[in-house]
């Protein structure tokens, strides 16, 4: 039986490695300054999300995000792989009937590049997770909880002010 105990951990972590994935399919930006203060440049180009919310969050070293940078630069041909295996299958199924011999094999590829997704993005996980220090580690789930506090929040303001524009039903 999934409890929460099981249940909310998983989904944390596989929000991350969603931003992982997405951190790695896209195109690398120029090098930024690092003259500015506050210069956070290792993440230029994405607009964080899943892990790298995550990561901007506990303050990495210089050296940890070079270690980052270097475990995405290796997982970047992987997962680039994976996502043009994903888009032709996808295409493949949506013209594909379900009464086609060949449709049975194409749920298989679908659930086969699933399952690898999800392994690479474990493992890229891993690998990121074992060059944070343990207080970054113990850091991670307030900065998850956090984030859904204010998510909830922009929700429940967004709810309000939508509610009141709505015409009441007669």
């Amino acid at each position: 039986m999934a409890t929460l105990r099981k249940v909310i951990p998983a989904i944390c972590l596989a929000t991350s490695l969603a931003g992982i994935a997405a951190y790695a399919q896209a195109p690398s930006t120029a090098a930024p300054s690092t003259t500015a203060p506050n210069a956070h440049g290792w993440h230029h180009g994405h607009h964080g999300g899943g892990m790298f919310f995550v990561l901007h969050k506990l303050n990495l070293t210089a050296e940890q995000k070079t270690q980052i940078k270097s475990i995405m630069a290796e997982q970047k041909s992987q997962y680039t792989a994976l996502r043009t295996s994903a888009k032709a299958n996808r295409t493949a199924l949506v013209t594909t009937p379900p009464t086609d011999p060949g449709y049975a094999t194409l749920i298989e590829t679908a659930k086969t590049n699933a399952a690898t997704r999800i392994k690479l993005q474990s493992e890229t996980w891993s690998a990121i997770y074992g060059k944070l220090t343990t207080q970054q580690r113990q850091a991670i789930p307030g900065v998850v909880a956090a984030a859904q506090q204010a998510r909830e929040a922009r929700m429940e303001a967004w709810k309000a002010q939508h509610a009141q524009s709505t015409p009441a039903a007669e």
